[in-house]
């Protein structure tokens, strides 16, 4: 079956490494009184992924991306940084638990 493949898992295992990381290193500030949009690298990890700041700090942060109207792929880094960040850890529990299950019924029927 689908499920059973050993490359999904792995697929599965690198995508739910990734979202969760880019969840934890990565925010968006918007600036206050001005249009700005910064994607930004964060030095230390924080579950904040979208700031209302009056200046980047430098020593916090490292700009990957800036523009003023927002920056391409925005709407994508949202959905993986407020939702799929969480969600692909909780397949990657349910897949773990299924493939154990599998092995664990095909060991008791020999």
């Amino acid at each position: 079956m689908v499920y059973q493949s050993p490359k999904l898992k792995y697929i599965f295992s690198v995508a739910a490494i990734l979202f969760v990381m880019t969840k934890l290193f990565t925010a968006v500030i918007i600036l206050k009184d001005d249009p700005s949009v910064f994607l930004v690298l964060k030095l230390s990890p924080s579950l904040d992924s979208q700031l209302s700041l009056s200046l980047v700090d430098e020593k916090k942060y490292i700009t990957l991306f800036s523009d003023e109207n927002g920056f391409i792929g925005e709407s994508l880094y949202y959905l993986v940084a407020f939702y799929l960040w969480w969600l692909m850890p909780v397949f990657m529990v349910f897949f773990i638990f299924v493939f154990s299950r599998k092995k664990h019924e095909q060991l008791a029927e020999y």
